[in-house]
């Protein structure tokens, strides 16, 4: 599954099926022995690929530990929440895994779980680990530090940008959008590309109807739908309603963009159905696959000020590990540049490493590919509150009665302003 894939489903840890039981963090035993014997397992989760990415990787480890076995366990998973319960199970169960790869949607109700333990005392401790860690950007690292400590090590990391058809600009006589475009230049632009009636129709715009792809408009207008301490909702915000207003003139004002509602918006813009649509990297290599290349990327428009989302996930180890020095020591390999770039050649991820942004294999498509790692200088990650799942739910819920018109905006935002602080106080 990709990272649009879960997010458009129920997000991170959201089950309450474990209490936040006392797990204390074992004592460090200084660096491990080179004859060391163990077996670790993972808590894991990736495509057939990006399990054998990680594969390589543990038998690079074996060659530096030899009695050291890895279970790497990728759990198939249709949704967040199921990736959740079988965690909360496998620790319930008394088998806590030594190694966690979690987004940063769950980084930290996991911590409130007390199923992270902080990293800083290791990578501080491991010179080669503190070089590794030290070229990572720092926004990376900052999305997976709750209370001052780090808890995972990013792995990887999505960017939202707006893909633009080159060939349907072309055709209309457009030339690309500029890096510094506003909101009123994007709606321009989408309307003088929506043309045709019926099976020959494109739209300028596709919208991506899920609440990470919504995300890049909330903070180029300088909000967020939670508080700055991710605390309380911000869903009554007066900005938060301007992107509401936004989203809905798309369809019935503009009429740019069609009803999103169970749309495919990637497919229909491999066909030339849109001339623009929001994504991450992780459309690219099925697009350049299927021999679709005529599309390139710009910042996401402006109106208070640049930014966009990022998302990212990153690899933490059990407060419960009976080995947390090995544990270290094999994420170590799975944070190596070796590493980094096999599972950016895969497709999907954004490296983590500016060096290996400047691969080839990450240049081949499309042209603006750096533009991708240069999003990072004014993303923000999504808003991913203890509460996660309940704002992703009411989020969603919410924004369907706006484009169905249940509700209008400044009633559907009241009333999920409402649901999601009475949801925290009882929390």
């Amino acid at each position: 599954m990709n990272r649009r894939d879960f997010l458009a489903k129920a997000t991170a840890l959201a089950t309450g099926a474990l209490m936040p039981a006392m797990f204390p963090i074992r004592a460090l035993a200084g660096p491990p022995a080179k004859d060391a014997a163990a077996q670790l397992s993972t808590y894991n989760w990736g495509n057939p690929s990006e399990a054998k990415a990680y594969g390589q990787a543990f038998e690079r480890f074996r060659k530096v530990y030899p009695n050291v076995t890895v279970q790497d366990n990728i759990a198939p998973i249709s949704s967040w929440s199921d990736y959740a319960d079988k965690l909360v199970t496998q620790i319930a169960g008394g088998n806590p895994p030594d190694i966690i790869n979690i987004a940063v949607e769950g980084v930290r109700l996991a911590v409130d779980k007390q199923l992270l333990r902080p990293l800083d005392d290791l990578v501080a401790a491991d010179p080669e680990a503190k070089a590794l860690v030290d070229k990572i950007p720092a926004k990376l690292k900052d999305a997976l530090t709750v209370d001052g400590k780090l808890y995972e090590i990013p792995n990887g990391a999505q960017t939202m940008v707006i893909h633009y058809n080159t060939r349907i600009f072309k055709e209309a006589g457009l030339e690309p959008p500029k890096p510094d475009w506003t909101w009123d230049d994007f709606v321009a632009i989408a309307k003088k590309l929506t043309s045709g009636e019926g099976d020959k129709k494109v739209y300028g715009y596709g919208l991506p109807w899920f609440n990470f792809a919504i995300h890049p408009w909330y903070l180029t207008n300088g909000t967020y739908p939670v508080t700055a301490d991710f605390k309380h909702s911000n869903l009554n915000d007066p900005k938060i309603l301007e992107v509401a207003k936004f989203i809905h003139s798309l369809v019935y004002e503009h009429g740019v963009s069609p009803d999103p509602i169970g749309l495919n918006v990637y497919d229909q813009f491999a066909a030339g159905r849109f001339a623009m649509v929001g994504a991450g990297r992780w459309p690219v290599t099925g697009w350049v696959a299927n021999g679709f290349t005529d599309f390139d990327i710009v910042p996401w428009p402006r109106k208070e000020t640049a930014a966009t989302v990022f998302g990212c996930g990153g690899w933490g180890i059990s407060p419960q590990s009976k080995n947390p020095e090995l544990a270290f020591e094999a994420i170590k390999q799975l944070i190596s540049l070796e590493t980094v770039t096999a599972l950016m050649e895969i497709g999907q991820q954004i490296p983590i490493y500016e060096e290996a942004a400047k691969k080839e294999s990450f240049l081949s498509a499309p042209k603006g590919a750096p533009g991708f790692f240069e999003a990072l200088k004014t993303a923000k990650p999504v808003a991913a509150p203890v509460f996660f799942n309940t704002l992703d739910r009411i989020l969603g819920r919410t924004f369907d009665q706006i484009i169905t018109e249940e509700l209008s905006p400044e009633d559907a935002l009241a009333a999920a302003h409402e649901e999601l602080e009475a949801e925290i106080q009882r929390s």
